[in-house]
């Protein structure tokens, strides 16, 4: 019995240090503050710990984690919205370090995809971001691959315009 719990053990510990990074960082793309995404993550590992403890550490995927924590930050997000006292100042949003027209692009690009609908958003963000394939971001999200294709497609049409001046400035 501990050698049995000792390997599905093994197992979640690299599971987490294979994808920790990459759902903390879809985690804070999407919530734009650093403790939220921590605690996403952190609530979305100890979900799947306990999926391991009951179906086996083979049912684990990446998939399932990022569906995890998309699923999550949909949960912190309304929450926010519905108690607004509790939500994140702005001033938090900005992370220090140095200026410059990387730092403005970066942040133009990341108010422009906040802007999205959430659907397109998380598209984006799992596709781009995360550098996931057609195939996995269709998976995490629970969608048809063309449906993917659909969202990216209105989603950069729906960026288009609101980054069309911070692309002109970098050209000129």
């Amino acid at each position: 019995m501990a050698l049995l719990s000792q390997a599905i053990e093994d197992a979640f510990s690299a599971f987490v240090a294979a994808h920790g990074d990459r759902a903390t960082r879809l985690a804070f793309v999407t919530l734009r503050h650093r403790s939220d995404a921590e605690d996403v993550a952190q609530e979305a590992f100890y979900r799947l710990w306990r999926h391991c403890l009951r179906h086996g550490p083979e049912t684990l995927s990446h998939a399932l984690l990022y569906q995890t924590v998309v699923n999550l930050c949909r949960d912190r997000m309304r929450y926010h919205r519905r108690h607004p006292e509790d939500a994140v100042d702005p001033q938090d949003i900005t992370q220090p370090g140095p200026g410059g027209p990387d730092r403005d692009q970066a942040m133009a690009i990341a108010q422009a995809v906040a802007a999205l609908k959430p659907g397109e958003q998380e598209a984006i963000l799992l596709f781009y971001y995360l550098d996931n394939s057609l195939k996995d971001t269709a998976a995490i999200l629970g969608l048809s691959e063309q449906m993917v294709k659909t969202r990216l497609y209105r989603a950069r049409q729906h960026l288009r315009p609101l980054l069309e001046p911070v692309v002109h400035e970098e050209v000129e």
